[in-house]
């Protein structure tokens, strides 16, 4: 059941080992920070190019971030009022607040629910992923979420930062991709085929960063931990069923959507708890813990 996510599996193991030996005596900060760079700038728009130029238009798929909305939605409001009433009884800071209601609100589609996906409904299924993060979890993790970050960090925050989506190359590279693949144009094949061999390098890029940041501490904070894993996982499935039925989406497209609504913490979240003063190690210790407990349950949700 688990041979098809072992690949997977192996790279992030293999993150986790690099930062660890820390071959050639790069720092693991630094080729993070370089990876990112080369993922959003190039490798995630190749991806998301090849995959929908290469696939057959479908309308169906647009009511994917809608599903992804409304998962959104229901486990932010979830995170806020569990962390908010453990915030107000002294139970968490605010910078443990914080990090916890990110960790429990937003998914990791593009850099975990993606390679799950595919591993266990194909390449055709790529696209459910890739919308649901695009125009669903990216818009608004960039927006509300980096409000939330810096209202719990205690820091100020103008409205320019909710206009960072607006300067991502994988949000134009899927603005641009659906429209070209609903329009029924066709790319010389050779333009195409570089794409696809191009995108072929995000996912492993993705994993072995995430693989790096698997870290035990922090692991020890159960009292936080286990809401996160019931409101990202639970009540993601939950509300995740509602939602494909709700708009109409079955088959191969639901069960897709499925394994996004309930991924694990967004990895970019690490970067954001830093940037605002959150508790970082919390992030992570639950970016590890999210992330372990996915890939054990992903099988037995399609």
């Amino acid at each position: 059941m688990y041979e098809s996510l072992l690949p997977m599996i192996l790279i992030l193991a293999s993150g986790l080992v690099w930062r660890h030996l820390q071959p050639g005596g790069v720092p693991i900060q630094q080729i993070r920070q370089v990876v990112n760079a080369l993922v959003v700038n190039l490798l995630a728009p190749a991806l998301i190019l090849g995959v929908f130029l290469t696939a057959q238009p479908d309308t169906t798929l647009l009511r994917v971030p809608l599903a992804g909305w409304l998962v959104i939605a229901v486990c932010l409001g979830g995170s806020l009022l569990v962390f908010g009433a453990m915030l107000r009884v002294g139970r968490l800071t605010r910078p443990q607040a914080g990090a916890a209601i990110l960790a429990a609100s937003f998914g990791n589609g593009l850099g975990a629910a993606l390679p799950v996906v595919e591993s266990l409904l194909g390449t055709s299924a790529a696209r459910v992923p890739l919308l649901y993060d695009m125009f669903a979890t990216v818009v608004v993790f960039w927006s509300l979420g980096v409000v939330l970050a810096a209202w719990f960090g205690g820091a100020a925050v103008g409205w320019r930062s909710a206009l960072v989506v607006l300067r991502m190359p994988p949000f134009w590279a899927t603005v641009l991709a659906l429209a070209v693949n609903l329009s029924g144009i066709k790319l010389p094949d050779g333009v195409v085929q570089s794409f696809v061999v191009l995108g072929q390098a995000t996912v492993p890029m993705l994993l072995f960063v995430v693989g790096s940041t698997f870290t035990l501490r922090g692991l020890s904070r159960l009292d936080v931990l286990a809401p996160v894993l019931l409101i990202r996982l639970c009540l993601g499935f939950a509300v995740g069923v509602l939602a494909v039925r709700l708009f109409g989406l079955d088959g191969e497209l639901a069960s897709a959507t499925l394994l996004v609504a309930v991924a694990p913490s967004v990895a970019v979240g690490i970067a954001i708890s830093e940037r605002f003063s959150l508790d970082s190690e919390l992030f992570t210790a639950s970016l590890t813990a999210t992330t372990v407990v996915y890939v054990l349950l992903a099988p037995l949700l399609v």
